[in-house]
C-alpha cells in the first residue's frame, strides 16, 4: 500500500453538534454527539451513546454556527444517513488517569443534506 488517499471525498475536520434518531423508531429517541470530520458524502461523529449499529438508517441534524457570507445567523442542516461502522473510543485523561468511553460512528449520507426550516 502506498499510503495514498482512497476516499471519494476530501474530509474536513469540523466540530458541529449533531442530533440523530433511528428511522422508523416509534419514539423519537434523540441522541447527541459532535462531528469529528465531514465531507459531502458522509461524516464521522463521537457520542456517549452505545445504541448505534451498522446498517441502521438515521435521521440526523447538524447545528451550523453563524458563518459570515454563508449562513449569517446559523441554522441546521439535516437528512438521512446509513451507519457504516461503530467503534469504541477510549480516552484517558492524564491528570487523574480516568478513562471515558465514547463511540465513534461513521455514516454515509443517503442524499445531500438540506437546510432545516
Amino acid at each position: 500500500m502506498d499510503g495514498s488517499e482512497r476516499r471519494k471525498f476530501k474530509r474536513l475536520e469540523i466540530e458541529y453538534d449533531i442530533l440523530c434518531s433511528k428511522v422508523n423508531s416509534e419514539a423519537k429517541d434523540y441522541k447527541f454527539g459532535y462531528t469529528v470530520n465531514a465531507c459531502s458524502g458522509g461524516l464521522f461523529f463521537e457520542t456517549e451513546e452505545k445504541t448505534f449499529e451498522q446498517g441502521e438508517l438515521l435521521e440526523i441534524q447538524l447545528a451550523i454556527p453563524p458563518t459570515t457570507g454563508l449562513l449569517e445567523s446559523g441554522g441546521k442542516v439535516g437528512g438521512l444517513a446509513r451507519v457504516l461502522r461503530v467503534g469504541e473510543i477510549i480516552k484517558t485523561q492524564k491528570a487523574d488517569n480516568l478513562s471515558s468511553n465514547k463511540y465513534g460512528v461513521a455514516v454515509e449520507f443517503c442524499r445531500p443534506l438540506r437546510l432545516c426550516i
